[in-house]
């Protein structure tokens, strides 16, 4: 994505002393807004769906995220963000909302010595949807970590499959895969017997 990087935020990085953090808004119903500080920051973005400065919340269970590969030809960029599980407030936060398709921004910001965003030195990161998200359990921790694609996610899948012989015969003339697909045992159970 192309960047139009503030000549501030170029020479910020040029410093011996960088606080960088990572703002981040998930724009469910309600939308929220996290940080990796270790305190809240106020920042004004362009792409909140609330006007006006919003607080980003050193909450504590925003743990990391991956990184983006970007290249000049056109590829999904996706990415893992990771929460901690164990206390079960942003879990809560998942599953009672709509989460499939949701927007999340990404920005990158540089701190100075007050510990506030100044003006442009701020970029955006990341921009993309919310796909789906696992939970992963140990003895001693657990971890939520919410899979993220940019808009070309489903750029190549073709729509209006259906898992019958008509329809695989308009793509695959000669497969005969699905013919028997009506036949196929309705009653599977599943989990244990």
């Amino acid at each position: 994505m192309p960047r139009n990087i503030d000549s501030s935020l170029d020479a910020g990085l040029q410093e011996k002393k960088l606080r960088i953090v990572d703002l981040l808004e998930l724009q469910l119903a309600s939308p929220v807004y996290f940080t990796n500080s270790h305190i809240n920051v106020d920042y004004d973005s362009v792409t909140a769906p609330d006007s006006g400065s919003n607080t980003y919340l050193a909450q504590g269970q925003f743990l990391g995220m991956g990184g983006v590969t970007e290249t000049r030809d056109l590829r999904v960029s996706s990415l893992a963000i990771t929460f901690t599980a164990v206390d079960f407030t942003t879990i809560a936060l998942i599953l009672n909302n709509t989460y499939i398709d949701k927007r999340v921004v990404i920005y990158r910001a540089l701190l100075d010595d007050n510990f506030q965003i100044q003006t442009g030195q701020v970029f955006q990161y990341f921009d993309g949807r919310i796909k789906d998200f696992t939970i992963q359990e140990s003895g001693a921790t657990a971890q939520l970590t919410i899979q993220v694609a940019s808009q070309f996610a489903d750029y190549e899948r073709t729509n209006g499959r259906r898992t019958n012989n008509t329809s695989q015969q308009r793509f695959f003339t000669s497969d005969v895969g699905m013919e028997f697909s009506p036949q196929i045992q309705t009653d599977i159970k599943w989990g244990r017997v």
